[in-house]
């Protein structure tokens, strides 16, 4: 049985509280609901903690981002498209693969999340139509994810190693 490491351990806490930070300190707020950094964190979760860990910690700091922040209607779409964005991100930089695979896993994880939320806001609106109006705004979010965690990752990775 594999035990995590006390050092893993905080690693994960310590990334699940900058995804709630980055999530719910700095948003614009949009017609249901608002656009923020979180994405660029859950991203850095994956590729510095890996597969597991990873979407651990992205879960639980976008799930609080949304529950403090009064949408915890999105808890559960929230789970599903951050931790698989983490997990594809992790999976891209698993030293497998190249720079093109990688950010192919990237644009996968990035539109798995957008469609994560039109299917849910389908689910909760009865719309198909209504829930369009949050696509570009997702796609914005996850762009500015990616900006966000490549200017991020080269310090973090110095100071997690």
């Amino acid at each position: 049985m594999n035990r995590i490491s006390t050092r893993d351990l905080v690693r994960t806490a310590l990334l699940a509280a900058l995804v709630f930070l980055f999530t719910f300190v700095i948003r614009i707020p949009i017609p249901n609901g608002y656009v923020h950094l979180g994405d660029g964190a859950v991203m850095l979760c994956g590729i510095l903690l890996g597969p597991v860990l990873g979407p651990v910690a992205a879960i639980v700091g976008s799930a609080a981002a949304d529950y403090f922040g009064g949408f915890a209607i999105y808890m559960l779409p929230t789970a599903i498209a951050k931790g698989l964005l983490s997990y594809l991100c992790a999976r891209a930089f698993s030293g497998k693969y190249n720079r093109g695979t990688q950010s192919a896993f990237i644009g996968a994880g990035a539109l798995s999340s957008v469609a994560v939320y039109y299917i849910a806001e389908i689910m909760m609106y009865g719309s198909v139509v209504g829930p369009l109006i949050n696509v570009p705004f997702n796609l914005l979010q996850t762009a500015v994810g990616i900006a966000a965690a490549a200017i991020l990752l080269k310090p973090l990775k110095v100071m997690s190693h």
